[in-house]
């Protein structure tokens, strides 16, 4: 019996050093490593002992149980050996093959290689005369019943389920930690930004599925993704529970920003009271000022004399409010420190930086559904030109000045446009806007004001030039901008804090666009050294003509949103409260993997899912390491994930596969003898084939994505 798996050898290179904890760290990834072989190569063990011990149950001959395909391999004339290990006991041969791409069962009289099918049908009869075949052996795989046969072929894939479910059970027993799917933040003019959905609600339901208060985020994430992609153009109905409040609301999910084939829904992590244990806060802000290191880890649990509650879904949900809604003010923060201590400390608000540029606001893509800005009559696609009669208001000015509730403002905007275009004044109150998340989206392409309940995306259009000498003017076009550093020593300290990649794109030439939007721009230059260089490329309408300039980081006269305070996650422990309790959980896993699975089957040979998203031996690897890395319950989360993923694919009806022998049995039973043998083998053979061509593409499209 074959099995592929999605699992490859990763080759590491190590190279003598005198640094401290070199020995330890090589202790521990030989450790995690061995974690992540022993846990897949438990999968196909447990897969081919169900082939094994059925076989052996109706008295077939089993020559080989191999983990690991025992294949000759030469690269050149280096021969390597065919097994890590073997051994005989009694009938059979055991053994670790040195292709870990699946592993096998040899039965006497099956074999999965065509080439080797006709000396097996030969090797396995007795006594033929002429051209009258022998008597087949009574120990071999042919000379069983068909609904033997079934049940031999169909046990590794029946004992992939049952270990999945009884992994999965196993780690809820244990204890399974998990980030609980509550609304931590909404992405500004995301879809849950638009319906009003309110930080610290827990989504409990996806499409009308069962209630789960316990709902891990990723779960609700992955379900979100599938809805999305298998419905791309029908709203998500999702449930929601503030205590003792149930709300429900239909969210039209996004195309998301770097892949539009995926769709989001805009809801981010819930998070802690607690400062992260390493970057507490970001090097150069005003929080980096305040706090010290003793300061690591330590629990937000007062704010302006305020204190948290601990009973809240979210605790630090109002705290990060303030933060958010009121740039301009000083904020006093009560800390407990990991030693108990408390100590109060005070933020000032955080100058803003920029390079002498300010953009103008664009057209407004989405308002929040009966919000300030729907009220007041607000329609998606107007362009605002005032607020208040100022008409040199920009697109950062729009998100860091305070609109007190209550207090109505003029927002003057232009709908239409050509000679259907109209200015239209209107008068929007503001409201006490809750937002936990700043008002820019993480990927950048995005803006809004939750008090004004109104979005827009970033433009490049120049609103205002605030540094004197250069030939920049309002209405040029940005497209690019590079920074120039004086020296190495300052590259290599900031590209410590903002990593390669980044530093790329800032010093070679950072193109404005669809994949590296304003918003993340203006976030990066937030780190920038005051002084630094920033050499921009614009082009001005109608002609075209570019335009080019050398600008400076400077402190501008505005406050930024950001303080610099980095928070953990929120993090639970789901634990079943008996044996019982553990298997109905491991059931419930396993049931939601071989769905997800059969629905990503569904939607890849429908065109819903790209090809791209497959993962081949090198994702799977790395996913393996990532969650044996968190702990045992993770690892056997994912074991069961992948069980469930092996389980399904070896039953598809393909030749050469556990469910292709079950097609061709079912197709003997029904006709009552068995397929032309010569047709058998051309089907096999068609199947190896197409298999060694899904292996070498998931194995590209790994690479391709690393």
């Amino acid at each position: 019996m074959s099995l592929l798996s999605d699992f490859s050898c990763l080759a590491t290179l190590l190279a003598a050093t005198d640094e401290p904890g070199f020995l330890a760290s090589l202790l521990g990834g030989t450790w995690l490593w061995t974690k992540v072989l022993v846990g897949i190569g438990l999968v196909i063990f447990v897969h081919e002992l169900g082939h094994f011990l059925a076989a052996k149950l109706f008295g077939v001959k089993c020559e080989k149980f191999y983990v690991g395909f025992d294949v000759p391999l030469q690269i050149g004339p280096i021969k390597f050996p065919r097994t890590l290990g073997k051994f005989t006991y009694g009938e059979t041969e055991y053994g670790i093959g040195i292709i870990p791409l699946g592993g096998y069962v040899k039965m006497l009289g099956q074999d999965d290689d065509p080439r080797k099918a006709e000396e097996e049908a030969k090797r396995i009869r007795e006594g033929g005369e002429g051209d009258e075949p022998g008597k087949l052996d009574p120990r071999s795989y042919p000379a069983k019943t068909v609904w033997q046969r079934m049940i031999i072929i169909s046990a590794g894939v029946v004992m992939n389920v049952i270990t999945g479910i009884l992994f999965a059970a196993i780690a809820y027993f244990y204890g399974v930690p998990y980030t609980p799917a509550i609304v931590g933040g909404v992405t500004p003019g995301g879809a849950a930004w638009t319906a009003g959905v309110q930080p610290g609600g827990l989504v409990t339901s996806i499409a009308d599925s069962e209630d789960d208060d316990q709902m891990h985020f990723t779960k609700m994430q992955t379900a979100i993704m599938t809805e999305g992609m298998d419905k791309p153009d029908e709203p998500i109905d999702v449930r929601f529970s503030y205590g003792s409040e149930t709300r429900e609301y239909s969210l039209m999910p996004q195309p998301h920003p770097l892949e539009p084939s995926l769709r989001m829904i805009g809801i981010h992590g819930p998070i802690s009271s607690n400062l992260l244990p390493t970057i507490y806060a970001m090097p150069g802000s005003v929080a980096a000022n305040a706090l010290t290191d003793d300061d690591a880890g330590a629990k937000v649990v007062a704010w302006n004399g305020r204190e948290t509650d601990p009973e809240s879904m979210m605790p630090i949900a109002p705290f990060l409010n303030q933060l958010y809604s009121q740039p301009t003010k000083p904020i006093e923060i009560t800390l407990v420190r990991r030693d108990g201590e408390k100590h109060t400390v005070t933020l000032p608000p955080q100058a803003e930086k920029d390079f002498g540029i300010r953009f103008r606001i664009g057209k407004i893509t989405s308002m929040i559904k009966d919000g300030p800005a729907d009220k007041a009559g607000m329609k998606v696609g107007d362009q605002i030109v005032a607020i208040n009669g100022d008409e040199d208001i920009d697109a950062y000015t729009l998100l860091l000045q305070s609109w007190p509730a209550g207090e109505a403002v003029e927002i003057t905007v232009e709908r239409g446009s050509g000679n259907s275009a109209e200015t239209k004044t209107l008068t929007i109150i503001p409201n006490d806007g809750f937002q936990t998340k700043p008002p820019v989206s993480e990927l950048g392409e995005s803006m809004a004001s939750t008090p004004l309940g109104l979005a827009y995306n970033p433009t490049t259009t120049i609103q205002a030039v605030t540094q004197t000498d250069t030939d920049l003017q309002p209405g040029d076009e940005v497209r690019e901008v590079r920074i120039r550093f004086p020296d190495p020593a300052a590259r290599e300290a900031l590209a410590r804090q903002l990593g390669e990649p980044t530093m790329v794109k800032l010093t070679e030439g950072w193109e404005l666009g669809a994949t590296m939007p304003l918003g993340v721009l203006m976030e990066t230059v937030q780190v920038l050294p005051v002084g630094a260089e920033v050499l921009v490329k614009a082009t001005r309408p109608p002609e075209g003509s570019v335009i080019e300039a050398a600008m400076k980081v400077q402190t501008s006269d505005r406050d930024w949103y950001e303080r610099g305070l980095n928070f953990s996650e929120i993090e639970q422990i789901q634990t079943a409260d008996s044996f019982g309790n553990a298997l109905a959980l491991g059931l419930r896993e396993g049931i939601r993997g071989l769905e997800n699975v059969g629905r990503f089957l569904g939607m890849l040979v429908s065109g819903k899912v790209q090809a791209k998203f497959l993962g081949g031996p090198i994702r799977i690897a790395q996913m393996a390491s990532y969650e044996a890395e968190r702990g045992i319950s993770a690892q056997l989360l994912f074991l069961t994930m992948l069980s469930m993923n092996l389980a399904i694919l070896n039953f598809l009806p393909i030749p050469a596969l556990d469910g292709g022998h079950m097609l061709f049995l079912i197709a003997e039973a029904i006709r009552g003898k068995k397929l032309d043998e010569a047709l058998e083998m051309r089907l096999t053979f068609a199947g190896v084939l197409a298999l060694l061509a899904l292996m070498i593409f998931v194995f590209a499209n790994d690479i391709l994505h690393l």
